[in-house]
């Protein structure tokens, strides 16, 4: 089965799309101050979500190339295939693809860090990826559409990993509350010649359905908003009393990504138990320091 792949969101990085339909509610989360958040709620669990980007872009296109990716340990990184692999027409392309991370919310409002508004930048390369294809920057398989990168030195202790799995299709009923947290190009603020990575962006939405491509692969429908560099955020909920699973990623948006609804909802790829095997056994072949 084929699905149509990313979908652009029609505006330019640092710029807000004109109008919607529908109000953006996509909010910042601040990780390091609960009391800055609107609902004041502790969003630490996500400081292992940061921006990653293919290593040869020259470091001022970094706001404009980069997408999201978060650590699942001290030395991996997930996002998305068509991420990492940027070239028109990409099939079962060979591993060891440069990529660099960014990663740690600064503590001030400027640009400190090593990546504006990020505390660490980090070398890596992509040791394993799904067998999605892209043509004309068009992903098919969207739900094999995941790379894993293998940092070429361990996160900082501070910043914990995020925790992924997979859930029983019975606990992914209809209108399941999930949420996404990345880097959404539109909403990057413009510092000086560059955008500011500072302000992680949080959205809330409901489960419209899952979509099996085979018995090993599938994608999530959902109403959580997102735009273009949202791609390769963690799609997290609560299930059977874990806090912040995260059961996928988000992959591509419908139309503008922000006008969602049951008819048109945006897509992630699920961690299924095919999927997550692929994933952690390329984690056991590149083990961490």
């Amino acid at each position: 089965m084929t699905w149509p792949g990313p979908v652009a969101a029609g505006s330019l990085p640092g710029i807000r799309p004109a109008s919607h339909a529908l109000k953006d509610n996509r909010v910042v989360r601040d990780r390091l101050h609960p009391r800055s958040n609107r609902d004041r709620e502790d969003y630490s669990f996500l400081n292992a979500v940061g921006a990653v980007w293919p290593a040869d872009l020259k470091i001022s296109a970094v706001g404009y190339g980069a997408s999201t990716g978060f650590l699942i340990d001290r030395c991996h990184v997930l996002t998305n295939m068509h991420v990492v692999y940027a070239d028109d027409v990409v099939v079962n392309p060979p591993t060891g693809q440069a990529v660099a991370f960014a990663v740690g919310q600064t503590e001030a409002r400027g640009d400190r860090g090593a990546v504006r508004g990020l505390k660490f930048a980090l070398r890596g390369v992509v040791v394993a990826h799904g067998d999605a294809i892209i043509l004309d920057h068009i992903v098919h398989n969207p739900e094999s559409d995941w790379a894993l990168i293998r940092l070429a030195a361990n996160a900082d202790e501070s910043i914990a990993p995020m925790t992924i799995g997979s859930v029983d299709a019975a606990q992914l009923p209809k209108n399941l509350r999930l949420s996404i947290a990345g880097f959404p190009a539109d909403l990057r603020e413009l510092r000086g010649d560059g955008f500011n990575f500072k302000d992680l962006w949080g959205s809330d939405g409901r489960l419209v359905g899952v979509i099996w491509a085979s018995t090993s692969g599938a994608v999530v429908e959902s109403t959580v908003q997102a735009t273009r560099g949202s791609s390769g955020s963690p799609l997290y909920g609560d299930f059977g009393g874990q806090k912040h699973l995260v059961i996928g990623m988000h992959q591509s948006i419908c139309g503008n990504g922000i006008d969602v609804s049951e008819s048109a909802p945006n897509r992630q790829v699920l961690f299924t138990p095919g999927t997550l095997a692929g994933i952690r056994a390329a984690q056991a072949l590149t083990p961490c320091r």
